[in-house]
Formats: structure tokens, C-alpha cells, sequence
């Protein structure tokens, strides 16, 4: 008896009558080969997406508030958002921007979120119940690695915000400002030239611990010395990228493009 076997369809090619072996969203996704997803296959991509699904916030909503119970945290497919806390007086400290690739929401306070997510453009991630990662991470020891490089890549992001904040001088936090954003930016493909910021001033104040008119003349101090280019509200064009990484200080506390929590 002759047998023929049936043609082998290659991963994401779709041959005539039957159906591609694989659909997933990820294919797409910056975030495929960064922290959490980095280590899985297929299949077991498909069980992390399982645990919640794709959800999406217009410019300015709130993805999680501090304080309120932990239920799903994110990773980011598109969009930008800010991390933060508030003071009772309504003073807020912006503590990280994440972009595509980055998880938001992880990190607890005794089962409630620590932190605030704000999305600062239109924002599209992926949900995942905490406590059915949690369950998952614990059979599969490369993910659970995963989880804590990043967290220990975040510990080492918190430090050096600590020292940009203690040591900087005004110009030279917005300077290093720049320089990590023009990274960030690059590295996970958003935008071109000029760059856009996606912040405010006064957000861009919330973040380095500036008022609004310092923000603005700090930025006007570097564009009079030829570093950068102002375009609009928050556009910037870096003119001399060697000067400006001097003046923020990006030698001495490197600009890390590591993704984080």
C-alpha cells in the first residue's frame, strides 16, 4: 500500500486547505523575546495569554490605582505608561516610564497595587491574573527566573533614579532625561525623529522631582547650547547626542535599556 504524507506547513505560512499552526498575537509583539514571554514556547504562550487577554486604555485613563486590591498586572504591546505614587496633598512622583515589552502593576503591598499606572498615550497590554501566574510560574522554573531578572532589573533602575534625584543638578537631570528616553524610545521602536516625549513638562517635572518652569528652562538651556532642537510641545531633535549624554551625566549612571517591572 502506497502512502503519501500530507505536505508540512511551515510556522506562520498557510498552505492551500489547511489553517495556520499558530495565531497568536505575540508573533507581533515587541515584548515576544523580552522578560516573561522571552523563555516560553507556543503552547505555553498560549496558557500565559489564557490567564486574562488583551485589554486597552485611552491617553490619560488609569490602568491600576495604589491601594486598591491586586487583581491582573501587564505587559505592554503599545503605548506608553507611567508608573507613580501620589501624597495626600496630591503631589505625585512619577517612579518609572514603560513602553512596550515592560511589565506594569506587579509589585504588592500586602495583596494591594504599590504604584499607580497612567497611560500617557493611547496603551494596548496584556492581562494576566496575579494569582493564576503566580500558580503557573511555579511549575516552570525558566519564567519564574524571568520574573526575578526583572524585578532585579528594576531594583537597579530604582538606584540610579535615586542618584539622577540626589546628585543631578537641574540641567543635568533633564539632559540624562533625554538621553533615557531617546534609548528607550529607539530600542523598543517608537516614534522616530523628532522625538516625541508623550510627556508633559509638569509630568516630566513629576518624574525628575522639578517644578514645570524649571523643566522649561532647563530644556531651554540645552537648545541654546546646541544639544537639542524643541519641536512643538513635546517634540525634541538631539543635536549632539555625545554633549548631551556629558551633561546628563549618562557615563557615570548608564542610561539601562534592561526591561523591568
Amino acid at each position: 500500500m502506497n502512502f503519501t504524507a500530507p505536505p508540512r506547513q511551515l510556522r506562520g505560512i498557510a498552505l492551500p486547505g489547511l489553517k495556520p499552526l499558530t495565531s497568536l498575537p505575540c508573533d507581533r509583539c515587541v515584548g515576544r523575546s523580552l522578560n516573561l514571554c522571552k523563555p516560553l514556547d507556543d503552547t505555553r504562550l498560549r496558557r500565559l495569554l489564557a490567564l486574562g487577554g488583551i485589554r486597552h486604555w485611552k491617553r490619560h485613563e488609569t490602568l491600576f490605582r495604589a491601594g486598591d486590591p491586586m487583581a491582573s498586572f501587564y505587559k505592554i504591546r503599545k503605548g506608553i505608561v507611567a508608573v507613580s505614587r501620589a501624597l495626600d496633598d496630591g503631589r505625585r512622583q512619577i517612579v518609572a516610564v514603560r513602553a512596550p515589552g515592560d511589565c506594569v502593576g506587579y509589585l504588592d503591598n500586602d495583596g494591594k497595587y504599590a504604584f499607580e499606572g497612567e497611560a500617557l498615550t493611547d496603551v494596548e497590554a496584556c492581562a494576566f491574573d496575579r494569582r493564576g501566574f503566580d500558580a503557573f510560574a511555579a511549575d516552570h522554573p525558566d519564567l519564574a527566573a524571568a520574573v526575578s531578572e526583572a524585578l532585579s532589573s528594576a531594583l537597579k533602575q530604582t538606584g540610579q533614579a535615586m542618584l539622577v534625584l540626589g546628585q543631578l543638578k537641574s540641567t543635568e537631570r533633564v539632559a540624562h532625561f533625554l538621553c533615557e528616553i531617546d534609548a528607550l524610545y529607539s530600542e523598543r521602536h517608537i516614534g522616530g525623529t523628532p522625538l516625541t516625549l508623550h510627556m508633559s513638562r509638569g509630568e516630566i517635572g513629576d518624574y525628575l522631582g522639578l517644578t514645570i518652569e524649571t523643566v522649561s528652562r532647563s530644556m531651554g538651556k540645552l537648545k541654546k547650547r546646541g544639544l537639542i532642537g524643541l519641536v512643538g510641545s513635546d517634540g525634541v531633535v538631539v543635536l549632539d547626542g555625545q554633549k548631551l549624554r556629558a551633561v546628563g551625566k549618562v557615563g557615570a549612571a548608564p542610561v539601562s535599556s534592561d526591561v523591568a517591572f
